[in-house]
């Protein structure tokens, strides 16, 4: 009974993995083919500039794009959690070890604006100090009773 149970188990691991790369398949080439097409969608903007079909498939690809990441961001923190669990416990090296390159995956490096892209902490420091200058000086309205 035992043997048959773990050959069940090691043929379901199988399945498993096969139905992972089937749904998800993989996470860094998929980024890397829609950085890349975006890139190719930058530079026609740029040269020749692009009809609103392409402009809208350039932001469903940012969409695409943006869920993926935050996809691998999960899968990322789930795999340091379960790590963590196996290895050590709340105060150890290995916790902070994880939690410190996470918070380097989280850092902000770009910043999109309404005059272009922000790079850099000064600059991303000015466009998020100016937005909120700007929200906060708008005119107040009264709200709909």
């Amino acid at each position: 009974m035992g043997f048959i149970l773990k050959e069940r188990l090691k043929g379901l691991k199988v399945a498993i993995k096969g139905w992972n790369l089937e749904v998800f398949g993989k996470p860094e080439e998929k980024r890397r083919e829609l950085v890349a097409e975006i890139l190719a969608l930058d530079h026609k903007s740029e040269t020749v500039g692009l009809s609103q079909g392409e402009v809208d498939t350039r932001k469903a690809k940012f969409d695409d794009l943006w869920r993926l990441l935050k996809s691998i961001d999960a899968s990322i923190f789930q795999r340091s959690r379960s790590k963590w669990l196996k290895v050590g416990d709340a105060n150890s090296s290995y916790f902070h070890s994880r939690m410190r390159a996470r918070k380097k995956i989280n850092g902000l490096v770009t910043l999109n604006t309404a005059t272009g892209w922000a790079e850099g902490p000064a600059q991303i420091r000015a466009a998020t100090v100016d937005f909120f200058r700007a929200h906060f000086d708008s005119p107040c309205w009264e709200r709909p009773k």
